[in-house]
């Protein structure tokens, strides 16, 4: 199976740097994250996939929207791809950042989950993923799923992994 992991495009929380985990808020694509998920859209065009993964989190949705276009295909909701539950949330992503240099792998503020208990649920998800008998596969998620998918697919050290970066709408593929 190919599988084909791609960040959503800008947000207006990205423009203004906020840390976001709660669907409720109003944190949708910006015209340059549309425009950045429609040029993906293009590059994927002739891949046919089989499913589509979203989290919770309308920014996932609207970017597999537009990836998927007027494929006839069922979005499935697994809250195991969405953002972490930082204890930031419409807070500056530089506060969160800061409190996480002490001990990126374990840290929790305000409630929230650290990167281990986060780290979890992806590889649960990655699990799951591989045993699934389809073609091609869609997953639109977020940075730091794609940074835990990346680590596992190319066996990171966690510290590693967290340094990775991942771009809006950036796309990253691997058959499993």
């Amino acid at each position: 199976m190919e599988a084909y992991f791609i960040r959503h495009g800008q947000t207006n929380y990205n423009v203004l740097d906020l840390c976001n985990d709660d669907p409720k808020k109003d944190v949708h694509l910006t015209s340059l994250g549309i425009k950045q998920a429609n040029i993906v859209a293009k590059k994927l065009r002739g891949v046919k996939f089989d499913a589509v993964f979203v989290s919770d989190l309308k920014r996932t949705q609207e970017t597999a929207r537009i990836v998927a276009g007027d494929r006839n295909l069922k979005f499935i909701v697994d809250r195991r791809i969405s953002d972490r539950k930082t204890g930031f949330d419409s807070k500056p992503a530089s506060e969160f950042f800061k409190a996480m240099e002490r001990d990126i792998l374990n840290t929790k503020v305000n409630n929230g989950e650290s990167l281990a208990e986060e780290k979890k649920r992806v590889i649960s998800f990655l699990e799951d993923l591989r045993d699934l008998k389809c073609n091609a596969v869609l997953v639109s998620t977020h940075s730091e799923i794609l940074k835990i998918v990346y680590g596992y697919y190319n066996q990171l050290p966690d510290y590693e992994m967290w340094k990775t970066s991942i771009d809006n709408c950036q796309v990253l593929e691997f058959s499993l």
